[in-house]
């Protein structure tokens, strides 16, 4: 992993580097460790769900920061609009005086956005300037489909001439290479791993050691795991944007160059209703407020981009049926057999 980082343009010694139980774990030690009750976070909305609770049951207070979804047409990275705000986050820095920032800056989950290398030069000196660490959540900042322009490398966060914020990364082995290898990891500097590594055994006494050996070998060959998942994920981007266009032609997909999921506009505040009448048909998805903090988001859904046709087909089935009883309208007819369960 320490190897990655260095030929990433990161240079990192395995001290560095911190094996945990997947992500999520990593996120929850990290709040765990370097916040205090009281502190404030500022934190995207919407976010990663679990986010939310790990700093939640660290005692923070969260304050949010817009994203949002990429606008049609062409888009080459480095471009503005990014779907952040550089203003409101700056103003958010000096109102709130923040303890830690969480951030998704590649692909974010659920919007799909890619943050700007002037947004992240901005974010990192708002935190600088106020003391604060910025946690850059980059589990999925390696599932590119389709980027137009040059790749920007990874990890931006560490450009020599960034101002000096605290920088905390973490990477997850299961959204890129297989969802079964619970493992992630955090990348930083060796004081602020060394509380990690102390406080770690307050939920755990050791990261599974047979996941650990099957990702090390993998990861020489991520590159070519990499070209295969984006083969996957592009098929079904496609797949998902043709049956929401076919079934639902008032609803918007915005344009996505990676990433695992799609954050789809339903266009009526009915997303709770819509997932709840879904579950009726079989099928399990997550509505909009999930991400979101008090109940935001109800024109929203997150839809993944990782099934099959055939998964597809049915899905779309159930949530047509379901629609129509989220919207008061007559319910068609689908001989759409046994449906699929889609998370």
């Amino acid at each position: 992993m320490a190897d990655r980082y260095t030929r990433r343009g990161l240079p990192t010694d395995p001290e560095q580097i911190l094996v945990t139980v997947g992500a999520q774990q990593a996120i929850a030690l990290i709040a765990r460790t370097f916040l205090q009750r009281g502190d404030r976070v500022v934190i995207e909305v919407p976010t990663y769900p679990h986010a939310i609770e790990a700093m939640r049951l660290a005692g923070a207070r969260l304050v949010p920061i817009t994203v949002t979804a990429p606008e049609e047409g062409p888009h080459r990275l480095g471009d503005e609009p990014d779907g952040w705000d550089a203003d409101a986050i700056e103003q958010t820095f000096r109102r709130a005086n923040p303890a830690l920032a969480y951030l998704i800056p590649d692909f974010h989950n659920p919007t799909g956005a890619t943050m700007s290398p002037g947004t992240r030069q901005r974010v990192l000196a708002a935190a600088a300037g106020h003391g604060a660490i910025v946690v850059a959540d980059e589990t999925t900042a390696e599932l590119d489909i389709d980027r137009i322009g040059d790749y920007l490398p990874m990890p931006r966060y560490a450009d020599p001439a960034s101002p000096p914020a605290p920088i905390i990364m973490i990477g997850s082995a299961s959204k890129t290479l297989w969802g079964g290898l619970r493992i992630g990891w955090i990348r930083a500097e060796r004081g602020h791993i060394q509380r990690l590594i102390g406080a770690k055994p307050a939920s755990d006494l050791g990261t599974p050691i047979i996941e650990q050996l099957v990702v090390a070998r993998m990861i020489p060959q991520l590159e070519e795991i990499a070209e295969e998942r984006r083969g996957q994920l592009r098929e079904g981007r496609a797949i998902v944007r043709r049956l929401v266009a076919e079934t639902f032609p008032e609803w918007t997909m915005p344009v996505q160059h990676g990433g695992l999921t799609a954050w789809v506009g339903i266009g009526a505040p009915v997303s709770s209703a819509l997932a709840l009448a879904a579950r009726s048909h079989g099928l399990l998805i997550a509505a909009g407020p999930r991400f979101g903090i008090d109940g935001a988001f109800e024109r929203f859904l997150r839809i993944p981009i990782t099934y099959s046709e055939e998964e597809y087909d049915r899905a779309f089935a159930a949530l047509s049926r379901a629609w129509a009883v989220a919207a008061n309208e007559p319910v068609p007819y689908f001989d759409s057999g046994a449906l699929p369960s889609v998370v």
